[in-house]
């Protein structure tokens, strides 16, 4: 895993690098990005969101995705449930270059974990702000990280008994591009 993340950040800063006296050349056009990210809360996930924007003033872009992931409730990587959400995602931009930006997603997400014995699907709020920042690849590509926080919270509710669960906040990293 440290390897990973090592060649990671190193191909990110050598992009970087070399793209930082361009501007960016989707300003101002629609976009789609796919990205693959880490997050922890009480649990550690893996997964992959897709988000489809388009441009609605020259600093902002808007749009909806969703993503899915793998949620691991110990360090042994056994016990495994599945993540999920469909969102809303609303992007501001900063400086006319827009290589940095600050996001913002809010959805409906859901999970089937296993709750004293029984597997249920468990629903919820899901949001999460980031801070972004975009590297030239090239005319038609962009190699995008961020930084983000959120909340996922899940309800489960049986008969007249009912169990409430709040994951407390869960902060992560995103790597991706954008075409």
């Amino acid at each position: 895993m440290q390897k990973i993340c090592i060649l990671v950040f190193t191909a990110y800063f050598t992009l970087s690098a070399s793209a930082q006296k361009k501007s960016n050349p989707k300003v101002g056009k629609n976009e789609w990005e796919i990205t693959s990210f880490i997050l922890t809360d009480d649990y550690l996930a893996f997964g992959g969101q897709f988000v489809y924007r388009f441009s609605w003033k020259t600093n902002t872009k808007i749009g909806a995705g969703g993503l899915c992931a793998a949620d691991y409730d110990d360090i042994d990587f056994i016990n495994v449930s599945a993540y999920g959400a469909a969102f809303a995602d609303i992007m501001q931009f900063i400086g006319h270059r827009q290589k940095w930006s600050f996001g913002g997603q809010i959805g409906h997400g859901f999970s089937n974990r296993e709750i004293f014995g029984t597997t249920r699907l468990k629903a919820g709020i899901y949001y999460s702000i980031s801070g972004n920042f975009r590297a030239i690849v090239s005319k038609r590509l962009l190699f995008t990280t961020s930084l983000f926080i959120g909340y996922r919270n899940f309800h489960y509710k049986s008969g007249a008994a009912s169990f409430i669960e709040n994951n407390p906040g869960l902060s992560g990293l995103r790597v991706g591009i954008v075409f």
